[in-house]
């Protein structure tokens, strides 16, 4: 019995990675499956859209091929199987103490969420960088996060905190795709929420002044999220101390 293709190799063979057996099998499935071949015909469509977004960008963080985001995806699963073996081993040899410093040494390496930080004050003005998924399209942004986004969590309703969805992009990072949604409340604030791929460890609660913003951040057991504020506004203070309450 030939098992069907799982979607690593359907984004294998969107990406022309795939040798010439698992290709004829990936076009009979799509070819008696009309409900997947569309949804791969909807993930070759944002590929071709993110390459226009990308092509149109004029301030630049990081620009690789869509095909690029997903091999990175793939890869970061590969890294959790080689970070689950590192744990065993530093337990092995020298305990868990052994392995705490290994995780703090790593932290200390790279500010923790510094990505967000740089995507919020990149993406604060629309006027210069416009979004992907704008405040008009809520349930495509929802569909869009799902898609990207296995398993992570939806972006938050914020309007009890006068903060409503202004638009959405996403972020190209080293260990995959990222994205970060904007809010706005009427006196022309705006907020950030984050999500992005654990790494290179699972973030514990935490916040950090940088410049003029405050990041808080915390993990899940599948991505690491931000909340990104301006330091010195008041109508932020009610989001931040919700955020706080909820991660602690």
């Amino acid at each position: 019995m030939t098992l069907p293709p799982d979607e690593h190799d359907l984004h294998a063979w969107m990406d022309g990675e795939t040798d010439e057996a698992t290709s004829a099998r990936v076009e009979r499935y799509l070819a008696d499956n009309p409900a997947a071949a569309a949804q791969v015909a909807g993930w070759r469509r944002d590929a071709q859209q993110l390459r226009q977004a990308m092509s149109q960008q004029t301030i630049v963080l990081e620009k690789p091929e869509p095909h690029y985001l997903r091999r990175q995806a793939r890869q970061q699963r590969q890294w959790k199987l080689a970070t689950a073996f590192a744990l065993v081993l530093a337990l092995s040899v020298g305990g868990y103490t052994g392995w705490q410093l290994k995780e703090s040494q790593m932290l200390m390496t790279h500010q923790p969420m510094e990505d967000a930080v740089q995507a919020y004050k990149l993406f604060d003005n629309a006027a210069v960088t416009p979004m992907d998924v704008v405040a008009s399209q809520q349930t495509e942004l929802t569909r869009w996060v799902a898609r990207y986004f296995i398993n992570g969590n939806q972006p938050p309703n914020l309007e009890q905190y006068g903060f409503t969805l202004s638009g959405a992009r996403l972020i190209a990072t080293a260990q995959g795709p990222a994205a970060l949604i904007m809010y706005q409340d009427r006196n022309g604030t705006r907020v950030g929420w984050y999500i992005r791929p654990l790494s290179p460890v699972k973030l514990p609660h935490g916040e950090r002044e940088a410049d003029d913003v405050m990041a808080q951040y915390w993990s899940d057991d599948h991505y690491n999220y931000a909340l990104v504020t301006p330091m010195n506004s008041p109508a932020v203070n009610g989001l931040r101390k919700a955020v706080s309450q909820a991660n602690s």
